[in-house]
């Protein structure tokens, strides 16, 4: 292809008539042509600006790229994502059925915005014999795409430009997938940034998402077989972030089913199945972190979720470490581990009956481990304290087991002079030599904790203490 034929393929199917000539734009046809042979890629690039002054085009273009890989290197500090907000990395263009950097489209905004135009794509993942993976041009043959047997690349465009589409961000389009050995390392670097970050795109109030519950392009099907498979949507894990109220039901070009109006009243709600480290990931997302740990396929579950905790907000993690106190009140740490954080969700039939409002956060205190997985340090500014105080076990049971034990003040500086608790569930052992403090985390949440130091917080000094 040479720039003669490229410019009257574009002028018509654009509907144009810009003639050779123009310096301006004839580097441009140039620069396209050395970049890509492909047309496809030449009227993807080319086609949002065409109809604009070229003097800058390429320029801009090359400027927008230097930006936009310094925003993704600049997103990752020490071993973290800074920035949970980060864009997608491609999208798929509908019109020109390429995959495009997302800066391509983006010119004139910020490049942390996503244009509404981009509109989602969530589906679920049907089984390794129902799928086969096809070489496309869509995303320059860089990685083989996973599509269900039963539909194509082609029939998922069509119903996404029929409902309305321009761009739409497809994970095994826009993602890069598992191919090539040599490209092995160059997807483990960008799913260090590119897995964590799925859920921003879909969390736009207002951007369509196109929802496939039975596999990508497959028909909707509300059976009650269908909705048992372990690949249904409702079953599975990334589904989660990408639950959003402007969604649009893929695969609804069939025959109505009596079913559906069931479905969506009954099956809607159910909880999705376990894939523990994904799981973990994609609670990022509905916790409203603002940074987020790397995806590192080679750290376990429960490392990752110590992680993330360093990564919530404050009154997340203060929920979090109440929700603990709760339903573990014999645990001495403040947090629980994953497995018995997902135990406590199964257990609590009623959480929203619960008392799990704090007016204080739980803080972080030191930034600087938040790449590393190990537990840190937090503290959390109490809505009232009382102490210290001495405890008095009585050690009487009553028939259930439970027993009474006395509190009283040691000093002027707190406002508890004589209290009794009876009725009571003790773990542990109360010694009349220690120092202890009790701390109202909420209104029905108390904490007794032994005082074990003292330690400087910016200019305040704080009580070190063990729960």
């Amino acid at each position: 292809m040479n720039i003669t034929r490229l410019l009257k393929l574009l002028n018509d199917t654009l509907g144009t008539r810009y003639p050779l000539g123009k310096p301006e734009l004839e580097q441009c046809l140039d620069h396209v042509l050395r970049t890509s042979q492909d047309f496809g890629q030449a009227y993807g690039i080319l086609r949002r600006h065409w109809r604009s002054d070229f003097t800058r085009l390429l320029s801009d273009l090359a400027g927008d790229q230097k930006k936009d890989r310094l925003a993704r290197q600049n997103a990752l500090v020490d071993g973290y994502i800074c920035n949970s907000e980060v864009p997608p990395r491609r999208v798929w263009d509908l019109y020109s059925n390429r995959v495009l950097p997302l800066y391509a489209i983006n010119r004139g905004r910020d490049l942390h915005e996503i244009p509404d135009e981009v509109w989602t794509v969530s589906h679920s993942w049907v089984h390794e014999s129902a799928h086969i993976d096809v070489s496309t041009s869509i995303n320059g043959n860089q990685w083989p795409v996973p599509i269900p047997n039963d539909t194509t690349l082609d029939h998922v465009r069509v119903e996404l430009l029929n409902l309305g589409a321009e761009y739409a961000w497809l994970d095994v389009l826009c993602l890069r997938q598992r191919g090539r050995p040599e490209d092995e390392e160059q997807r483990k670097e960008e799913w260090k940034l590119d897995v964590p970050t799925i859920g921003h795109v879909y969390s736009s109030s207002g951007r369509p998402c196109v929802t496939y519950f039975n596999g990508l392009g497959l028909p909707f099907n509300p059976s009650s077989q269908i909705l048992s498979s372990t690949r249904h949507w409702l079953n599975r894990v990334w589904t989660v972030q990408e639950a959003t109220d402007s969604w649009l039901p893929g695969g609804a070009t069939g025959a109505a089913c009596a079913n559906t109006l069931h479905f969506f009243q009954h099956h809607l709600p159910r909880s999705i199945l376990k894939k523990e480290l994904d799981r973990v990931h994609s609670l990022a997302y509905i916790l409203r972190c603002k940074t987020l740990p790397i995806y590192d396929e080679g750290i376990s579950p429960e490392l990752t979720w110590i992680t993330l905790l360093k990564h919530m907000t404050t009154d997340s993690r203060a929920k979090v470490a109440l929700r603990h106190a709760k339903c573990r009140p014999d645990d001495t740490s403040l947090f629980p581990s994953w497995a018995d954080f997902m135990q406590c969700e199964q257990e609590d039939s009623d959480p929203a009956s619960d008392d799990l409002y704090s007016s204080s956060g739980l803080y972080l205190l030191d930034d600087l481990p938040l790449r590393m997985p190990e537990p840190g340090t937090y503290f959390h500014k109490a809505v009232h304290s009382y102490g210290p105080v001495s405890i008095d076990c009585e050690h009487k049971e009553n028939e259930s087991g439970r027993e009474t034990f006395k509190l009283q003040t040691a000093g002027a500086s707190g406002n508890l002079s004589c209290y009794e608790i009876q009725d009571c569930k003790v773990s542990g052992t109360f010694l009349r030599s220690m120092k202890y403090v009790i701390l109202e985390l909420s209104l029905k949440t108390w904490l007794i904790v032994e005082v074990i130091g003292e330690r400087q917080i910016k200019e305040n000094t704080a009580l070190e203490v063990v729960k």
